[in-house]
């Protein structure tokens, strides 16, 4: 298995070119068209101008709806690509010079599902997780993200548990810092089944520490 070390140093010799430091702004100028597949390169100009935070555009998109970029700063943007699609971009230091793109995408209905990939900025494909979980594994994610309360029983704790059924997990990067927050989300149900099952969910936070990401305990 590459350890993190040697993906660091092969991280560093991929973006050893670049001679000033990278934005979330230009990162947008060079997104492969793949990862906005309806957004066009004059759209993508527009959206990519406005580069105080807090700043709000809205563009049309190519299949006729609305693609709003909320946030965008020197590292990170927040783009509602439509009514069912988001799009976080967050730049992480990995040493004095040197970034990766930490990608999340996530779709909104009918449950909020997200999906975390790195990248180096020049949007070359890293293959590795970082220290974070692999949320396709839904039994370990139950195992990770509930945990039973002193005041119920194993049995009813089990019986909350099969009621997270798909498990869908949603990723979040508050306030474009350097954290990743997952959620458990809990699938259609009572407003009294719902309340139940959200008192065995747990979050969970993952904080960037020029290397890794590491747990962040309770």
């Amino acid at each position: 298995m590459r350890t993190l070390t040697t993906t660091i140093i092969c991280l560093a010799m991929c973006i050893a070119t670049a001679t000033a430091q990278t934005t979330a702004a230009s990162l947008l100028d060079t997104m492969p068209r793949e990862l906005l597949p309806y957004i066009s390169d004059s759209q993508l100009e527009e959206m990519g101008k406005f580069t105080i935070d807090n700043d709000t555009v809205k563009i049309k998109n190519e299949l006729n709806g609305t693609s709003t970029v909320t946030t965008i700063n020197d590292d990170f943007a927040k783009l509602d690509l439509s009514e069912g699609a988001l799009m976080l971009i967050k730049l992480l230091p990995v040493g004095d010079s040197t970034q990766i793109v930490c990608l999340v995408r996530t779709i909104k209905t009918p449950l909020p599902e997200s999906r975390v990939d790195f990248y180096t900025t020049e949007w070359k494909r890293i293959d590795s997780r970082f220290n974070l979980p692999d949320m396709r594994d839904a039994d370990a994610v139950l195992d990770m993200m509930t945990q039973r309360p002193d005041s119920i029983s194993e049995a009813r704790f089990n019986e909350l548990r099969n009621y997270i059924e798909p498990v869908t997990v949603s990723a979040d990067i508050p306030d474009g810092g350097d954290m990743i927050v997952y959620n458990v989300n809990v699938p259609f149900t009572t407003k009294e089944v719902k309340s139940n099952v959200e008192a065995i969910i747990r979050q969970k936070s993952f904080k960037w520490d020029g290397k890794c990401f590491k747990i962040c305990y309770d």
